[in-house]
């Protein structure tokens, strides 16, 4: 069974309804019923410019589709995740080819303009990433889930000055030994940031990542909004390259591939950890599912 990567990152409390306690009695028609209603989102099919939050123009290529929001936050709900009601500004791309199962987030933080000159010191960042996953340990296996051991860097951090882009990943392996990565990316920008995160498998990583950053160069900023329009009075960001990284969050594995079952599990995270008052949003893709969604989904298109 494929492992798909996941990720956590923490936000405000807030309300969320009353999830599901049971899992479906017919994986099969709960499949066909989510493939038909993803299928059923205004997708944009490439080759389109979508004109994204940020002051850019997002290029999707032919063979790719686009979701803008609020659709994003939808798709990202039907495949499993914990969204927050709240928050409506996810962008989501992915292959229409059925034998690629990748998919990525994009979203915009103004967080103003993040300094470059910082030195990444991936060490420190790896001790401290280290020390996190102790204490996210604890609350999981409150919440009845797998512990995760971090074994290092997936892809060690790494920026281009040309393209003001910082990436990184980590690899986790939880109890019963497979193995989970979270691919991040930060593009600069004179106003913030784009935080782009790549859902893929460990096994078809460094295929899915090649076809993920081509596929991401379509991304870019207008004339003015570029990191190198910044002018001396711009809003400055309170963190850097360091910061990016270290505010990167933790991974978490759903252990299920039956919608109705990881729900339960995700109700007993909310639970162990809102009483912290904290909640983290978790970006879990079912892989079990998804193989027999996306043929269904392509499918109905070509009905």
């Amino acid at each position: 069974m494929l492992r798909r990567a996941a990720l956590l990152t923490v936000l405000s409390l807030s309300p969320l309804p009353a999830l599901a306690d049971t899992p479906p009695d017919n994986t099969e028609a709960t499949s066909n019923s989510l493939g038909q209603q993803i299928a059923s989102l205004p997708w944009t099919h490439g080759p389109a410019a979508v004109h994204v939050n940020g002051g850019s123009v997002f290029s999707v290529p032919a063979g790719y589709e686009m979701l803008t929001p609020p659709f994003g936050k939808k798709f990202l709900a039907l495949v499993g995740n914990l969204v927050d009601e709240t928050d409506s500004m996810s962008y989501i791309m992915q292959p229409e080819a059925q034998d690629k199962s990748w998919f990525m987030e994009l979203r915009y933080s103004p967080s103003g303009y993040v300094t470059d000159t910082d030195k990444i010191d991936a060490k420190e960042l790896l001790d401290s990433m280290r020390q996190t996953s102790i204490e996210t340990n604890k609350a999981r296996r409150e919440a009845h889930l797998s512990g995760l051991t971090l074994l290092g860097w997936q892809l060690e951090p790494h920026y281009d000055q040309q393209l003001h882009r910082l990436e990184w990943a980590y690899k986790f392996r939880d109890d019963d030994g497979s193995l989970i990565t979270n691919p991040n990316t930060r593009i600069l920008t004179r106003g913030g940031f784009y935080r782009v995160m790549l859902v893929s498998d460990v096994e078809t990583f460094l295929s899915d990542r090649t076809d993920f950053n081509t596929t991401l160069q379509g991304l870019q900023p207008t004339t003015g909004n570029r990191y190198s329009d910044y002018k001396a009075g711009d809003k400055i960001a309170e963190y850097g390259l360091m910061g990016l990284i270290g505010g990167g969050g933790a991974a978490v594995a759903i252990k299920t591939g039956l919608v109705g079952a990881a729900l339960a599990f995700v109700a007993k995270i909310f639970g162990a950890l809102g009483a912290k008052g904290l909640f983290a949003a978790i970006f879990g893709f079912f892989a079990v599912l998804w193989t027999s969604i996306k043929k269904l989904f392509a499918r109905k298109k070509q009905d």
